[in-house]
């Protein structure tokens, strides 16, 4: 008992953590960064209207430019999904690839999916569905694992379309709890995503993203 309430605490601190640095690498690659390249725009039409201070904004720029390399680093430190990086049917692949190359029976993905997920609950939910493979791979005893993404819905700007995006995780090994999931689970449900364990004849995770119709006409 006392050690599936440490691996919650764990779970729980590890997902706070990875959150709030995704969060502050958004902020540098969204807001910062784009701040930068407004202030070295202004700076090249200021040489061009005034000539005679042309080095000074030459120097002035080089210092901009570092500090944007800077930022463009940090950014990718603090936010190292591989869902942003790839997008989120090549990070799922991929994923189930490298966790493929370490089980000994049969890993299967079934892509049908054919929304656009919004980036947090993207990396949420590759993050919980590479917590599940890794458990069914390395705890199961199973000699099958299968990987579903399917469901649509979402939409461009503006159409408000609703839906729903399921990666179902399922093995034919030993019956594993929610408990005993308690990494995947905490990734998920802090990231307010569904998640469900069920078993008989081996064990079943759903994690499940809802979009939401916005209100209004």
């Amino acid at each position: 008992m006392l050690k599936r309430a440490l691996a919650q605490q764990l779970a729980e601190a590890l997902v706070g953590r990875a959150a709030e640095q995704r969060q502050a690498g958004r902020v540098l690659h969204d807001d910062i960064g784009p701040l930068l390249s407004a202030a070295g725009l202004r700076l090249q039409i200021l040489r061009m209207d005034f000539p005679d201070i042309a080095e000074g904004v030459r120097e002035a720029m080089e210092t901009l430019d570092d500090a944007m390399d800077r930022v463009r680093v940090l950014s990718q430190q603090l936010n190292p999904s591989v869902v942003d990086r790839m997008g989120f049917q090549s990070a799922i692949e991929w994923m189930v690839e490298a966790h493929r190359q370490k089980f000994a029976g049969r890993l299967e993905l079934r892509f049908t999916a054919s929304a656009r997920l919004p980036p947090e609950a993207a990396a949420a939910m590759y993050d919980a569905a590479d917590a599940a493979v890794s458990d069914a791979v390395l705890f199961s005893q199973g000699s099958r694992v299968i990987v579903r993404v399917a469901g649509a819905g979402g939409g461009n700007s503006g159409t408000n379309k609703s839906g729903k995006i399921s990666i179902q995780i399922k093995d034919n090994g030993r019956d594993r709890s929610d408990r005993t999931l308690a990494m995947a689970s905490q990734i998920a449900r802090a990231a307010g995503l569904e998640f469900k364990v069920s078993t008989g004849k081996g064990t079943i995770v759903g994690i499940h993203y809802a979009f939401r119709r916005a209100s209004g006409g």
